[in-house]
């Protein structure tokens, strides 16, 4: 069942410090552009949200040591070492980092929030129940139950003051949305749930249409500023490396790895097709919505360059091994998985791509970020628009 966040009790006090906000940067003559940024996505953007949904549970990896041990000092619901791609994000506009939506704590939103949680899919639960029975998403976190979460914060935020008509309007318009990378798990529920490789990948043209409706809806909204992410290259990650290659599938043949990453090709060529199909899509809604700025923004390309020439960019262990994890060629299982007793972790992040065989070290999302902020990985780059 969806749950049900708290509203929040400082509406009145958010909403007055955005407008504050606005109006003391146009009376200084250099006005932001970006006050707020709100998340959509999955675990590669999750700041908090999964954590904090499943409070009361027994223990959640991503909430023990080592994770968040770079940076915070401390577990914070994020699953790496360190600051994802949305913290660097906002840090390089001036903003505070995003704070997660499910918090039971009060905070100040003033500045946008993040809605996306681990396990979030671009499908509704209900799909995978009727095609996929044997392997469904255990909550409802898709893309279209993010941005009802979000509609209902934008509602709190200006129905629960006396403020001018229009602040709703206001806060979007000069907010910064990103969604997150979407469609690992939808294709990976598929895996779990006994499909081919070839099924799942015959899923592409409904994932994609699924984010795409999600993008409309905030544009409708009346979001102007969308980054829209792609997919990461599954082939490479550890988990899917351990779990389909050769080390865990004895069926595995030498020809099924790219000689020059030793990545797994066909769950590459599934990545790659999804961010063909994406990018396309994205074309066709810039022209259906002039008025929006849509950014593609590619996953796929950086964490390809740092797997094939790690060491150029600093990161001196070997591409295809987690930094914290359970031991084997890849250091994944998930028997041993980053956080729990049997795990070990490497003494320094910041030269492995990867951390836990699913997730990315900080040091690789910062490479990713600055990609994207600075339009080598995306365009427009963020940080135009921000001018």
């Amino acid at each position: 069942m969806e749950p049900l966040p708290m509203v929040l009790p400082l509406a009145v006090i958010a909403l007055s410090s955005l407008l504050h906000c606005t109006a003391a940067a146009a009376a200084a003559g250099t006005p932001q552009r970006f006050n707020s940024i709100f998340s959509f996505g999955n675990s590669y953007a999750d700041t908090g949200n999964f954590v904090r949904q499943c409070a009361g549970l027994p223990a959640v990896a991503f909430n023990q040591s080592p994770y968040g041990e770079t940076f915070f000092r401390r577990p914070t619901g994020r699953p790496s070492d360190g600051r994802l791609i949305i913290d660097f994000i906002a840090e390089a506009l001036e903003l505070p980092l995003v704070a997660p939506f499910l918090s039971r704590q009060p905070q100040d939103l003033s500045h946008g929030a993040n809605f996306a949680i681990v396990g979030g899919t671009a499908l509704d639960v209900g799909f995978f129940l009727r095609h996929n029975a044997a392997s469904v998403p255990p909550f409802r976190s898709s893309l279209r139950v993010q941005i009802g979460w979000f509609r209902r914060l934008r509602r709190s935020l200006c129905n629960s003051t006396a403020a001018a008509a229009g602040c709703g309007e206001r806060l979007v318009a000069r907010s910064l949305f990103v969604v997150g990378e979407l469609g690992s798990n939808d294709y990976g529920y598929f895996l779990a749930g006994g499909k081919s490789l070839r099924e799942a990948k015959s899923l592409v043209p409904e994932v994609v249409k699924a984010i795409c409706r999600g993008v409309e809806r905030l544009v409708e909204e009346g979001a102007r500023y969308v980054v829209v992410s792609g997919t990461l290259p599954a082939g490479c990650l550890p988990m899917a490396l351990a779990k389909y290659g050769a080390a865990g599938n004895a069926t595995a043949a030498e020809h099924e790895y790219d000689h020059r990453t030793g990545c797994l090709r066909r769950l590459n060529g599934l990545a790659q097709y999804h961010n063909w199909m994406l990018r396309e899509a994205v074309a066709h809604m810039r022209a259906k919505y002039p008025a929006a700025k849509l950014v593609y923004a590619d996953f796929y390309r950086p964490v390809a360059r740092l797997v094939r020439r790690p060491t150029k960019f600093g990161f001196s262990e070997g591409p295809l091994r987690a930094c914290c994890g359970g031991g084997g060629p890849y250091n994944y299982s998930p028997e041993a998985a980053c956080g729990s007793p049997g795990a070990t972790v490497c003494g320094d992040p910041s030269v492995y791509v990867h951390w836990d065989g699913i997730h990315l070290t900080e040091a690789a999302y910062k490479y990713i970020a600055n990609g994207w902020l600075n339009g080598l990985y995306a365009y427009p780059s963020i940080l135009d628009l921000a001018q």
